[in-house]
């Protein structure tokens, strides 16, 4: 069973979550490299989601593929037959069907070993949102520049707009930037990001802000240190 742009992306998050955990210096030595066998790890750390999912699919899918089709004859095995009233309309199977099999058939055709362990609909933007605060919060090159959780809000917002335009990312991408050069860039922008941050500083909004990003850094902290186990994304309350 091949997934859809829309089901490959709780997976994608889970790859990102896990990639940045394999990245950072603390987190990589808690990976349970154990449960992620047949990830490959090292493609996990240095390739794009896409292009890793290619080959890695089957992890997340179950090995056959099916399709509803008309019972004409002898009933083969891992099937269900079903009667169909020929008065019913087809709105009236679609409505009635599901109600009708309810517990008789497999509720997911994910695999349960690398199953999303989230009662809710996961939402992807708050999730992306979740790591980018806190992979900022974590640059080296911002270390020995006095950041605020205000100044965070700014230059997450400011990736999420350079994403959209298809731009890389100067900070999450920085890593494949010249040192030097890199730093200069960095501090320019971060000049003037902070101040447009200090323009806002005594506004309700802008302090609000600095709320908002601790508890985005914590929920990140928490869903990080779940997929280190195994876990996405568990229980990533900032409780």
């Amino acid at each position: 069973m091949k997934l859809t742009f829309k089901e490959q992306q709780p997976f994608r998050l889970w790859f990102e979550y896990l990639k940045v955990c394999l990245n950072d210096k603390e987190l990589s030595q808690k990976v349970n490299r154990s449960f992620y066998n047949g990830w490959h790890l090292n493609e996990v750390k240095t390739q794009k989601f896409n292009k890793w999912f290619k080959s890695h699919e089957h992890l997340f899918t179950k090995k056959f593929e099916s399709k509803i089709t008309l019972y004409n004859g002898k009933k083969t095995p891992n099937t269900l037959l079903v009667e169909i009233p020929l008065d019913y309309t087809v709105q009236k199977i679609q409505r009635d069907i599901g109600k009708v099999v309810k517990g008789k058939i497999a509720q997911s055709q994910i695999n349960q070993r690398f199953q999303i362990t989230s009662q809710n609909h996961l939402k992807i933007a708050p999730f992306d949102y979740f790591r980018y605060c806190w992979q900022v919060k974590r640059k080296k090159e911002l270390r020995n520049i006095k950041i605020k959780l205000e100044d965070i809000w700014y230059l997450v917002n400011f990736i999420i707009k350079k994403r959209q335009k298809k731009i890389k990312p100067w900070l999450l991408d920085y890593e494949k930037v010249d040192r030097v050069t890199g730093q200069k860039k960095i501090l320019k922008q971060f000049i003037r990001i902070r101040k447009l941050s200090e323009k806002h500083e005594k506004t309700k909004a802008f302090n609000s802000k600095a709320i908002v990003m601790a508890n985005n850094i914590r929920k990140a902290r928490n869903i990080l240190e779940n997929v280190c186990k195994g876990v996405f994304p568990g229980n990533y309350s900032i409780s």
